[in-house]
């Protein structure tokens, strides 16, 4: 069988929840299934990362802009959907040309539930926020009535949409075909084992286009002198220090989670579910103005999983905090976070369950 994967083109998160579903998929249908994947913002990281049979370099039709300091940029974003509708039309017009699959995944573009339902071909989408939901909750909001109807419209037509915890509530609500499945998380690739046994480890981890990089650097200068504290960092974010290790391009840092007393950084739902499994606390930093960040955060500091730090403690007093942190509260999170009893088998449910429908 042939099946097409569309990733949009935001972030790492995606491709990576992707890679685990994809691996499951090859795993239980004893590699009977070629695969095709197709991105562009992020088109060598999802090639490194996935082993599939063919890639297209394209762009999916769904992208957010940001402001210097990470929040949505409105005036862009809406002048972006402003032609969506047509862009839409124009985009399934294409990808019905030379059609060869037998069923789609989407993580998370809309047409592709379009083209299913036209084709009688099974569609899946996979995601913990949709698109429709992450623009309404801007405000103003960026995208018309007529166009966030057109997002969810499309959404409905899915065979199966997969959704696991701490998806917002208001998204579960809008569909009736949807299944909710455990935390989807990767095998790990590599075993990795950090030998630093005196300090206390934090992986500070950013997003795929780094929003926090600013943040991260001014932290590390006002944290970097204390001893007993040791950072791992991405090589985008480093300073010279004796106390900061920095992790090269080609490693992955959700490779070094397991390894770590500490998780610091943004809230996004690739992170969060990685170290919810390896059962690693986090400290969560805010992000201004991004509904997805805040209702990750939100939710699980209502469960007592996570805790929070503003941005602005984070860039100018990230020492001080952390030694308060520390001694007043990590230990309390760290018996919650390794008592939780959250499945992270995401990837073989959804894989059995497509299998069942295919």
């Amino acid at each position: 069988m042939k099946c097409k994967v569309f990733l949009s083109d935001e972030g790492y998160g995606h491709i990576v929840r992707q890679q685990a579903v994809i691996n499951e998929l090859q795993k239980q249908s004893d590699n009977n299934i070629s695969f095709t994947i197709q991105t562009k913002n992020h088109f060598d990281v999802a090639k490194r990362l996935i082993k599939v049979d063919e890639f297209i370099s394209r762009f999916n039709n769904i992208i957010w802009s940001k402001s210097k300091t990470g929040s949505p940029n409105l005036p862009l974003i809406e002048k972006f959907y402003s032609d969506y509708i047509k862009n839409s039309d124009n985009y399934i017009k294409e990808e019905l040309i030379d059609f060869k699959y037998d069923f789609l995944i989407s993580d998370f573009v809309y047409e592709p539930f379009y083209i299913g339902k036209k084709l009688s071909k099974p569609t899946f989408g996979i995601c913990h926020f949709t698109w429709d939901w992450f623009f309404s909750k801007l405000y103003p909001p960026p995208l018309d009535k007529k166009t966030i109807t057109h997002l969810i419209e499309y959404a409905k037509m899915a065979t199966k949409l997969y959704f696991p915890p701490f998806t917002p509530d208001e998204i579960v609500k809008n569909y009736k075909n949807f299944k909710k499945v455990p935390l989807i998380v990767r095998e790990k690739e590599r075993n990795l084992k950090v030998d630093d046994p005196n300090r206390f480890k934090i992986l500070i981890i950013d997003s795929g286009s780094g929003i926090l990089k600013k943040s991260i650097i001014k932290a590390l200068k006002n944290s970097s002198l204390n001893k007993n504290f040791r950072f791992y960092v991405s090589s985008k974010n480093s300073i010279e220090s004796d106390n900061v290790i920095t992790l090269q391009k080609n490693e992955f840092l959700m490779d070094y989670i397991d390894q770590m007393d500490l998780i610091v950084g943004r809230a996004g739902f690739n992170t969060i579910s990685e170290s919810l499994a390896y059962r690693t606390p986090m400290l969560l930093i805010g992000e201004s103005m991004n509904p997805e960040i805040n209702e990750n955060i939100l939710n699980l500091h209502k469960v007592g999983l996570c805790s929070f730090i503003p941005n602005n403690e984070f860039e100018n007093n990230f020492n001080n905090f952390l030694i308060s942190f520390v001694d007043n509260e990590y230990y309390n999170l760290l018996q919650k976070v390794k008592k939780h009893n959250i499945p992270t088998n995401g990837a073989e449910v959804i894989a059995k369950d497509i299998l069942r429908c295919i």
